[in-house]
């Protein structure tokens, strides 16, 4: 009796590829937008999760997060982490930064989450600063309510600075002002726009999608922090603008110079903020 057929091994690359189980993400911030990411990687197949904020679960966090109504009041790592683990049983979150590894463990990647938290750019809440590795990948995000920006990846110890969060947010402000308006649709149950929730959803699983390639090292430019002249942010409108809307607005397939504003469906790069240093982290050379 013959064997049946087998697949010949993959190539060295493909062969030492790393696991989803065997990723290891830390998650800074733990606001709506953050825990629907942690909620999407652990959907994906990521057990080893750090996730750290000691901030109380609010009752906007319930409405608009993950969080069940019963864990208002406590950290929301402690209610987060009890989320995920009813989730998905082989998840082990934790609230160790400590324990966190360095980067020169395969598959290390961080998610480093501020938002928003009124109606003021002065509102803009800064998560905590634990004692990363400086050599970690790092993706900052801010959420603002119908706005979302992601920064280009740098290491922990070049993430971008509170003066260039809050002078993105600002610019971002200004550019919703003339695309995207936030008055269609009626408000849903939880106060929100429906823009702000089609928001909320692109931009958690194309974050979550960003920080799965980035650890499993699917594409250079996921989190490099230069974009070279041979490779240019390349967006989809470039060949169909009448798909993606204004030129410009399309979805970036390669790591941009600046900051990223996603509204609902349109996602525009703004410039990097001139009176900063942290602009030299990203930008082109």
């Amino acid at each position: 009796m013959t064997s049946p057929p087998r697949f010949p091994d993959p190539p060295g690359p493909l062969r030492d590829q790393l696991a989803l189980d065997e990723l290891h993400v830390f998650v800074n911030g733990l606001d709506p937008l953050a825990a629907w990411v942690a909620c999407a990687l652990v959907g994906a197949g990521v057990c080893l999760l750090d996730v750290a904020d000691p901030q109380p679960v609010s009752r906007s966090d319930i409405a608009r997060g993950p969080y069940p109504a019963e864990v208002e009041g406590q950290p929301r790592e402690l209610a987060l982490r009890g989320v995920l683990r009813r989730r998905s049983p082989r998840c082990v979150p934790l609230t160790a930064p400590e324990l966190f590894p360095s980067a020169a463990v395969p598959g290390t990647v961080v998610l480093n989450a501020w938002s928003v938290a009124g109606d003021l750019v002065a509102d803009l809440a800064a998560p905590s600063a634990p004692p990363l590795d400086p050599a970690l990948a790092t993706l900052t995000v801010a959420a603002d309510g119908a706005n979302v920006l992601r920064w280009p990846g740098t290491s922990w110890e070049h993430r971008p600075c509170r003066e260039c969060l809050a002078e993105a947010v600002r610019s971002a402000r200004r550019t919703a002002r003339h695309v995207v308006p936030d008055t269609v649709g009626a408000p849903l149950p939880n106060g929100d726009s429906p823009l702000t929730a089609v928001t909320r959803s692109c931009a958690a699983g194309e974050i979550a999608a960003l920080l799965l390639a980035a650890g499993l090292g699917l594409g250079r430019d996921t989190m490099t922090a230069h974009t070279t002249p041979e490779r240019r942010p390349f967006r989809g409108d470039d060949h169909a603008p009448e798909m993606n809307g204004p030129r410009g607005t399309g979805p970036l397939l390669l790591e941009p110079c600046g900051p990223v504003l996603r509204r609902g469906l349109l996602v525009r790069e703004l410039p990097p903020n001139p009176q900063c240093l942290c602009s030299l982290a990203f930008a082109a050379p």
